[in-house]
């Protein structure tokens, strides 16, 4: 599982969203990959990967993502880009009531 998270991680800050960003703080294009890494861990992405890869692995999530696909999904890769695609619809990203220790919905909602 590490290295699919190494892999969505270096995905991230070399991706057009983190490109763009760090392009607009600098003021010119940027192609540099350890200038984007730089500007991906200082400007927060690390971190806020690493709360929205602990949600996309955490119980709601599974559960949610078992549900759509009428299975029990254990997958990282399948969590992942369930949680990508519908963690909004599920008040899962975004939510105040999510911290970055965990989301602090109560699982009994989504039985």
């Amino acid at each position: 599982m590490m290295e699919l998270r190494i892999r969505l991680q270096l995905a991230e800050a070399f991706g057009p969203d983190n490109r763009w960003y760090c392009s607009e703080a600098y003021g010119r294009n940027i192609d540099d990959p350890e200038l984007l890494l730089r500007y991906y861990v200082g400007s927060g992405g690390a971190a806020d990967f690493a709360d929205r890869f602990n949600q996309a692995m955490g119980m709601l999530n599974r559960w949610y993502c078992s549900q759509f696909y009428q299975c029990d999904v254990r997958d990282p890769r399948i969590l992942w880009e369930y949680y990508m695609k519908h963690a909004t619809g599920l008040g899962l990203r975004g939510n105040p009531r999510c911290a970055a220790d965990g989301c602090r919905v109560e699982l009994s909602i989504a039985c």
